[in-house]
């Protein structure tokens, strides 16, 4: 069976390392002067988690969804995270083919545990551990080698390969896991960024620090550039009675499932939106 499965080799080496240069080389979309205007165009400001604001390093607007990075040296349109496994971020032009190496790494390691399997169950047959038996040297019965013991005396016997085994089992487990809290944000609208951010306004839920507008010339007095009628608001407490100041036009939103994430397109628009980002 390994001889058979031999030539899959150099193809998952050349199919994780192509998967690899393609989500270091590709461009996450850093932002220029020259494309602003489409990242601006791209998604509206919410006012929670994004509200209209300048880079104070790149000198330019920040649009929606976007975050600078100082590695990077810019601002990265629907920036994710910045990846140390690929020195890059992840971000609107990139974040597929991130995807496609975790699946590729991914994988490879399990084809590598499967080899490692597959290796010492072929020692467990060469030297009969499958028919040897132990014998109680206080009864004299014979006991069948179970399964999980044989494989526990060739990992005594050749520890390199079952130690790469074990190390390929964990971080197989690792990137799976990975992986699917990556699809899970993406079929949810939201990136790694935007995840803490949400944190940030159900705490702020929580203190009293998110409102809603009720009065749309309020709204458009105070916040006119944003998308929704939800905003951060700097407590003020009334001197006389020790609670929140009431504001006028507004109320204090109380309950976070109130609050819309207006970049969830649902699922397939979603991940349509990852995989095949508008040029």
């Amino acid at each position: 069976m390994l001889v058979s499965l031999s030539y899959f080799i150099p193809v998952e080496i050349l199919f994780t390392y192509g998967c690899y240069y393609a989500a270091c080389a590709a461009d996450p979309g850093i932002i220029t002067k020259d494309n602003l205007q489409k990242y601006m165009d791209m998604y509206p400001y919410d006012g929670l988690t994004f509200e209209p604001r300048d880079c104070s390093t790149c000198k330019m607007p920040k649009p929606a969804r976007s975050k600078h990075c100082s590695m990077c040296k810019g601002c990265v349109a629907r920036s994710d995270h910045h990846c140390a496994w690929v020195n890059i971020c992840v971000g609107h032009n990139n974040h597929r083919y991130f995807l496609l190496f975790l699946f590729a790494l991914w994988q490879f390691l399990i084809y590598a545990v499967y080899v490692t399997f597959s290796i010492y169950r072929g020692k467990i047959q060469q030297w009969g551990l499958d028919n040897a038996v132990i014998k109680d040297v206080l009864t004299g019965k014979e006991i069948p080698l179970s399964f999980r013991k044989a494989m526990l005396y060739i990992l005594q016997e050749d520890r390199i390969i079952g130690a790469l085994g074990i190390l390929s089992a964990i971080v197989c487990v690792i990137i799976f896991l990975f992986t699917l809290y990556q699809l899970y944000l993406s079929i949810r609208g939201m990136t790694t960024n935007e995840a803490f951010k949400w944190e940030m306004v159900q705490d702020g839920v929580s203190k009293g620090e998110i409102w809603k507008f009720e009065d749309k010339e309020v709204k458009n007095e105070i916040a006119p550039s944003t998308a929704t009628d939800f905003f951060w608001r700097d407590l003020d407490m009334d001197p006389k009675t020790g609670r929140i100041a009431p504001m006028k036009g507004a109320r204090m939103v109380r309950d976070f499932s109130e609050i819309p994430n207006i970049y969830d397109r649902g699922l397939l628009k979603n991940l349509a939106e990852v995989l095949f980002p508008a040029k």
